[in-house]
Parts: C-alpha cells; sequence; structure tokens
C-alpha cells in the first residue's frame, strides 16, 4: 500500500534542495538564540541584587496603576476579601474597589493637600475632614500595593525561573522576609514573597504575598497585586463636591 503517490516522489527531486543552505540557516539561527540564552544568563544578576534593585525602581516609580486583590482562606474555604484598582502619579492616588468581606464599596482620592471619599449611601463627594485625614492615609498606605515591598535587608532570595506577565517576561523570585507593612504583622505571620520582575527594566510587573495567621495556621492570607505603567503620563482629576 503506497502511502505517498509515485508522481509525487517523482516530482521530489532530492538531490535539488539545497540542504547546505537549510543547514547553514538552522545552525545560524540555533547559534543566534543560544548566544541570547547564553547573554541573558550572563547578566542575569545574582538574585539579591536583583530584587533589591527591583524594588528601588518599583518604588521611585512618578506613577503607576495597580490591581490588588486580597483573598483568605480558612480550612480550605476561600473567600475575596479585597479587589482595589488604583492609580497614582506625583499629584496624588485614586483608588477604588469592593471589600466582598463587608459587602462594601470603596472610592477614595487623595490629591495635593485634600481627600475624598464617596458616601456609600448617597454616592456623594465627600471631603474627609483634616481630623480624619490621618487614618484615612493609614487605611491608603495600608492598601498601597508598593507598601508591603518595603523590605528589610535581612532576607532569603532564590530565583525560581521565568514567566510571562501581560506578555512581558519577567523573572521570578521567591523571598523569605519580614517586611514593613506594620499592619499585616498584626494578625500574620511566616510571610512568603514571590516577585516578577520585568526582564527588561527590572520592575516589579506582579507580586504574591502569603502569611499564616498568628493564631491559626489553617487560616491563610494571600494577596496579588500586578502593577503596570509605570511612570507613564497618567491624569488624576479630584471629583466635585457639592457646596465646595
Amino acid at each position: 500500500m503506497k502511502i505517498v503517490p509515485g508522481f509525487l516522489i517523482r516530482a521530489i527531486n532530492l538531490s535539488k534542495i539545497p540542504w547546505k543552505w537549510l543547514v547553514a540557516i538552522v545552525l545560524t539561527v540555533t547559534l543566534i538564540y543560544g548566544n541570547l540564552y547564553i547573554y541573558d544568563e550572563l547578566t542575569k544578576l545574582p538574585p539579591k541584587e536583583a530584587v533589591l534593585q527591583g524594588l528601588a525602581k518599583t518604588l521611585n516609580a512618578q506613577s503607576y496603576t495597580y490591581r490588588a486583590v486580597a483573598q483568605r482562606e480558612i480550612e480550605g474555604e476561600k473567600n475575596i476579601i479585597s479587589d482595589i484598582s488604583g492609580q497614582k502619579n506625583l499629584q496624588g492616588v485614586h483608588i477604588a474597589g469592593k471589600i466582598p468581606l463587608i459587602k462594601a464599596e470603596i472610592e477614595v482620592y487623595q490629591f495635593n493637600d485634600k481627600m475624598y471619599r464617596k458616601d456609600s449611601t448617597s454616592q456623594d463627594w465627600l471631603i474627609v475632614p483634616r481630623k480624619n485625614i490621618a487614618s484615612m492615609e493609614q487605611f491608603i498606605a495600608e492598601i498601597n500595593p508598593l507598601g508591603i515591598f518595603n523590605f528589610t535587608e535581612n532576607m532569603e532570595v532564590k530565583y525560581v525561573g521565568k514567566e510571562k506577565v501581560a506578555d512581558e517576561t519577567c523573572r521570578v523570585y521567591e523571598i523569605m522576609t519580614r517586611g514593613q507593612a506594620k499592619y499585616l504583622e498584626l494578625y500574620w505571620n511566616d510571610f512568603n514573597y514571590i516577585l516578577w520582575l520585568d526582564r527588561k527594566d527590572g520592575m516589579i510587573r506582579k507580586a504574591q504575598i502569603s502569611a499564616e495567621h498568628r493564631d491559626n495556621s489553617q487560616h491563610i492570607l494571600t494577596v496579588t497585586v500586578e502593577i503596570a505603567d509605570f511612570n507613564k503620563e497618567i491624569t488624576i482629576t479630584p471629583p466635585q463636591v457639592k457646596g465646595e
């Protein structure tokens, strides 16, 4: 039984195929990609240095957008605590999202020296009184995704490979350390961080933080953050307040 028709075999003259050119092309492509891989590996910073540099670059960004999702797991049952999106520039911060745990929505602006929040009942915009600004600023600091990346120097870092985040190739690092987010340390311990650093610019594109509750090791907190639009032009306009 003939699998390939005889006329097709006769039509293909193997002696006329430019094998040398094909082999040369394959070898060239292999060498190019091989050299790129070797260059990438040789120019890769040591894990701890890469993370420290990535943190510095990210924390010094003049603007960015982000989404942060916090989830808790209690004995296998998972629930979303908060799902917040935000944007920041040199003039201010705008955050908005949901807190399913208490069935609430939140939207806040911090612009220059004023802070605004949307009333969940009337949907009107209110200026936060100065006496309450400190607590609101603490709240913003607590949900600021970059705030939890302020590590101590005493940390163990391990490079674990590469993954893509939003079509960008990232180097992935696991970190064992204590952060500087005091509000997290009130209830949680045994922190584990995973950072995805952009292979090109070293910025943090994604992070995942997990911890155990101090009173129950079966109660797990996981916060996943994705950050984008570093140093791009981001416009934040404060809302209109009635009577202002």
